[in-house]
């Protein structure tokens, strides 16, 4: 069997971006229906794919050299390597845009019933974004408006979703990796991305510094409320605080302790974090320390939640 840790920290918030910030508080403050809380966690998870899609590209383009060996010797190439590396750079072009959806349903499913003219798609919404009236905020259609990278994705992804695929190829002279669609256009000519790998990585920064500037706003929106974190295991058994989001920067130190309801009973094993734990020193007065499901159970009993680790760079802020 494999080896279990001692014990596992999982309260980490000083690795948290702006979008893992609102994923682990906005229960306290939005009411949100199921589809919504998925497309909350899609802004991260895509975010994420996306990102390890590009880095795999980039381990994969080497191989390119492979194709151009074939041609120069053989006079052709089936072009293996770079049919793989271009499924996956169209695959992260996908996850890009799956973010940007994602994060305006999130805005739809806050600010769409206080106001007007909010459409039903992502496209209409960055389309008619300034053209919102009611409580929609005059900083976010700015920043809607400024984000004119938006359209080239869009364009690869009706054409990647709908239609047909591009190709890629190396030029001999840069040594950079174009990329080309000719079922699409930008002005009079097919378009055509000179060094992919770095549209890729200015898109994804792109992207990145969108979803944190609206997970920022929205995360100043946030009430001030505890709300429950689990942030341990100890032999098996699950550590929680509680923890409110309208404290500032968050750290380890951040909250009240529950947990400590059971593990300060002798014949169980103590927090390995309580010497230098801040929320430790803040505890919550028993019985409210105790989550239901360990005030019926064991101390073992406490609820699991997905945790994110990675902080997204521009999400930070």
């Amino acid at each position: 069997m494999p080896k279990v840790a001692n014990h596992l920290l999982m309260f980490i918030p000083e690795t948290w971006g702006e979008v893992d910030r609102f994923l682990n508080f906005y229960e306290q403050t939005y009411a949100f229906q199921p589809r919504d809380k998925r497309a909350v966690a899609g802004v991260r998870g895509h975010f994420m794919k996306a990102d390890r899609l590009i880095e795999l590209a980039g381990k994969l383009r080497p191989n390119l050299a492979i194709d151009n060996t074939e041609l120069e010797e053989k006079g052709f190439t089936p072009a293996v390597n770079a049919e793989e590396i271009v499924t996956v750079v169209e695959a992260a072009i996908l996850e890009m845009y799956s973010t940007i959806d994602c994060t305006v349903k999130v805005l739809r499913a806050v600010y769409a019933s206080k106001s007007r003219g909010f459409k039903d798609s992502t496209r209409k919404f960055f389309q008619s974004a300034a053209k919102i009236e009611g409580e929609f905020p005059d900083n976010l259609k700015e920043l809607v408006a400024s984000a004119t990278w938006y359209w080239r994705l869009l364009t690869l992804r009706d054409e990647l979703t709908h239609l047909g695929t591009g190709h890629l190829h190396t030029d001999h002279k840069t040594g950079l990796v174009h990329y080309d669609h000719f079922g699409l256009k930008e002005g009079d000519k097919p378009l055509s991305i000179e060094d992919v790998f770095g549209w890729l990585s200015t898109t994804s920064a792109q992207v990145n510094a969108f979803t944190g500037s609206v997970f920022h706003h929205l995360n100043r929106t946030l009430a001030d409320k505890e709300i429950f974190q689990a942030c341990g295991m100890v032999q098996g058994r699950m550590l929680w605080r509680y923890v409110s989001p309208a404290n500032g920067r968050l750290s380890f130190n951040s909250g009240r302790c529950g947990a400590w309801t059971w593990f300060e009973k002798p014949e169980l094993p103590t927090c390995p974090f309580v010497g230098f734990c801040g929320a430790y020193q803040r505890k919550v007065p028993a019985p409210h320390g105790d989550p239901p499901s360990v005030l019926e159970s064991s101390p073992s009993a406490g609820r699991s939640k997905t945790e994110v680790s990675e902080p997204l760079p521009e999400q930070d802020a």
